[in-house]
């Protein structure tokens, strides 16, 4: 979203985002429940928890033409862009707003026109049209390129997370990742054979200048940055995005496990990221490469959205990672805050529990600049949940995995009443060495809990038991893992140590 004004941004934030927000918004009255609930022996931790959860919860809406939503845009708009839905929806996942994000991504799918080239609306208001700020015609309204993917990326995670089929089984749905991976791609030259020299201003009407066209340049911007004046050919933010959906479509769309045409695209644009977009000699990413052909490792202070290459999966090289890592780590409190909200998960999910811990709680201080942005709050709940607790959902296979973002041995948390797979489930970690849950639902759960170790012995619901776990890696740390069956309204524990450390986990 965004568009006038946006000097402001402009200048602040080099923009990576397509949607932006004022400071200083007043947390509005909640009139959205949830029932889920977060406990810790580190009273920082909840009250970031507390602030997170209360102003994410603010931001729901209902009783509007759309259907159920929440806000994801700058305050204020009453609308919902492609971009920030795409990434607070994990956090709005774990609060139960299921609804709100199905019906979201719906409206982003329905919309879907060969009239728009293939895009949808880039922001939806309350009244189920486009925001006009954003658009004036089909052939003249604002779109970054990765939105559609980023649309698919969601969409699959939220499969995942709820086990709802209307994500691979809808028509609309899959109207949407068909035309998007097959005439977007194509009406775009987004090809992984054609992206890297197709031309930058393209799909406008004969005749088009930037003088009768308000968005003669921003119709199919390249990447999420904003700040290069139509001068940016391609950002390997939009490259990122295109691996996770081809990815996704291929391991639950496609017949052939072995082989397909979005498993080869997936790997042609994974080559590109690696073989063009990393910098051997300077052991980083070029963030964007130029019209001229040039490319650059900046694009201000800030704003460096390399995190999107580990946002959506798409490396596998240690050291390619650990380079971005080493970017954020170093600087954790100099971004901006579209940016800064997906670290704590990131770090989580690699190994930098201390960082993800650091983060969660600088995203909730008062200090921090334009905290109050939606993505944010939402973004700091999806990571206590993946993050910090560690909780990654399959619903198509009924398994839920867990993994504690909390190291000192006598640190504990506990999520209470998360919506996930369509039950309940309460989890609690004591350090990395003793993990419980509690099925609250009338079905059986499939839990692997990861704990930190290779042992020969280790304690389910505090019997003795040798030969039971498997001994592994994960995020580079030593674990055993367990697979699990935890019977309804049921509890199990897994813990290196025998009685008494074993309690219930309320």
């Amino acid at each position: 979203m965004t568009r006038f004004p946006r000097t402001i941004i402009l200048i602040l934030a080099l923009l990576i985002t397509a949607c932006s927000s004022p400071p200083g918004k007043e947390i509005k009255d909640i009139k959205h429940t949830a029932s889920v609930q977060f406990n810790s022996s580190d009273p920082e931790l909840n009250e970031a928890w507390k602030w997170a959860r209360e102003t994410a919860l603010s931001y729901v809406r209902t009783g509007d033409v759309v259907g159920p939503w929440y806000e994801a845009a700058l305050p204020g708009r009453d609308a919902f862009c492609m971009r920030d839905v795409s990434h607070q929806s994990t956090g709005a996942a774990a609060l139960g707003l299921d609804d709100e994000n199905k019906n979201m991504l719906f409206r982003f799918a329905e919309n879907i026109s060969e009239s728009r080239d293939w895009c949808s609306y880039w922001e939806i208001n309350k009244d189920n049209v486009p925001a006009p700020v954003d658009y004036e015609s089909d052939k003249d309204f604002w779109y970054n390129l990765p939105a559609n993917f980023d649309v698919i990326d969601a969409c699959f995670r939220m499969y995942l997370w709820t086990g709802d089929n209307t994500y691979i089984t809808d028509p609309i749905f899959l109207n949407f990742y068909q035309n998007t991976l097959i005439n977007y791609v194509e009406r775009w030259e987004l090809s992984a054979d054609k992206i890297m020299g197709r031309d930058r201003i393209m799909n406008l009407p004969e005749g088009a200048t930037p003088d009768n066209h308000k968005y003669y340049d921003k119709r199919g911007i390249p990447g999420y940055h904003e700040g290069a004046g139509g001068k940016m050919q391609l950002g390997v933010d939009l490259l990122a995005v295109q691996y996770a959906a081809n990815s996704w479509y291929h391991h639950y769309m496609s017949d052939d496990p072995r082989f397909s045409m979005w498993l080869d695209e997936a790997n042609k644009v994974e080559a590109l990221i690696k073989d063009v977009f990393w910098d051997e000699e300077k052991g980083k990413f070029n963030l964007i490469m130029y019209q001229d052909g040039s490319f650059g490792h900046s694009v201000g202070n800030g704003a460096d959205f390399s995190y999107a290459l580990l946002h959506y999966k798409a490396l596998d090289d240690p050291r390619m990672i650990q380079s971005i890592l080493d970017t954020y780590s170093n600087n954790k409190e100099g971004f901006i805050i579209e940016i800064a909200s997906h670290l704590p998960h990131i770090f989580f999910r690699n190994g930098r529990s201390e960082d993800g811990i650091f983060m969660l709680k600088y995203l909730t201080n008062s200090t921090t600049d334009r905290r109050e942005y939606p993505e944010n709050p939402f973004s700091v709940v999806g990571a206590f949940v993946t993050g910090l607790m560690g909780v990654t959902a399959e619903a198509p296979n009924n398994l839920i995995s867990t993994f504690s973002g909390m190291k000192a041995p006598y640190m504990q948390t506990k999520i209470a009443d998360l919506p996930v797979m369509g039950k309940k489930i309460d989890l609690l970690h004591r350090g990395r060495h003793t993990s419980m849950m509690h099925n609250h639902s009338d079905t059986p759960i499939y839990w692997t809990p990861y704990l930190e170790g290779w042992q020969d012995v280790w304690y389910i619901n505090g019997k003795e038991e040798t030969g039971y776990g498997k001994a592994t890696k994960h995020f580079g740390i030593n674990v055993t893992s367990f697979l699990i069956k935890v019977e309804p309204h049921t509890r199990v524990s897994v813990s290196q140590y025998p009685p008494p450390e074993q309690e219930d986990a309320e």
